[in-house]
């Protein structure tokens, strides 16, 4: 079953991580570690547990069971100072922090009267409720573009009272709705096609006071 943590999807079963529908790349062990990690979240287990599990009949150093934890958090973005989702248990082993959640293709049922909304683009979408996302080249953000000319914080598109705002937040390239260069906040609407550097993204109302569809149709 597909687990959500921040904005990954981690599905064992098709052996995929996903960052706003993009694959993340991972080797097959780092991968099988992130699986065993999340599975038995937020248990911590043992490096000779992990080692155990992942080279049953080989010997090898603790040093390789490290490498793979470094690599899954390169990957994500996870600081090992200040883990927001693998935490080293002193000389003991590592744990997954209780973040993720199950069912990830079946979201919790959303409030009457909100908003929801979703990001197109060649590479990737993102599905956004209510709230605020940066969007941007920061392994952080919500909604996640390494594209060239896409700033690290490049703009806010904010979800609030039935109505969706964008603000460019002094990137480089500048933010565009259509043709228009973003200057202050900026009303979005259904269709609108959102240029952040070289990506061009169409933004969709997918749910809301005044709207029954479930999924519009767009390009990508």
């Amino acid at each position: 079953m597909p687990v959500r943590f921040g904005p990954f999807v981690l599905d064992p079963d098709t052996r995929e991580l996903l960052r706003a529908g993009v694959p993340v790349p991972l080797s097959p062990k780092a991968f099988e570690l992130l699986c065993l990690l999340v599975a038995h979240r937020p248990k911590a287990m043992a490096k000779s547990d992990l080692q155990d599990r992942l080279w049953p009949t080989t010997f090898v150093v603790e040093k390789n069971l490290a490498n793979l934890v470094g690599e899954i958090r390169d990957a994500i973005g996870d600081d090992s100072s200040h883990p927001q989702f693998i935490r080293t248990v002193h000389r003991f082993g590592y744990a997954f922090r209780d973040v993720a959640s199950e069912s990830a293709t079946n979201p919790p049922a959303r409030r009457s009267g909100t908003v929801s909304c979703l990001l197109k683009w060649d590479r990737g979408r993102e599905r956004l409720d209510e709230g605020e996302h940066i969007v941007g080249r920061d392994p952080d953000a919500g909604v996640f573009l390494n594209q060239p000319g896409v700033s690290r914080r490049h703009a806010r598109l904010t979800i609030s009272a039935g109505q969706a705002t964008i603000e460019d937040l002094g990137s480089k390239n500048g933010t565009f709705v259509g043709d228009q260069r973003v200057a202050g906040v900026r009303p979005l609407h259904d269709g609108d096609v959102v240029g952040i550097g070289s990506v061009k993204l169409v933004f969709l109302v997918l749910e809301g006071p005044h709207s029954t569809e479930t999924e519009v149709q767009g390009t990508g």
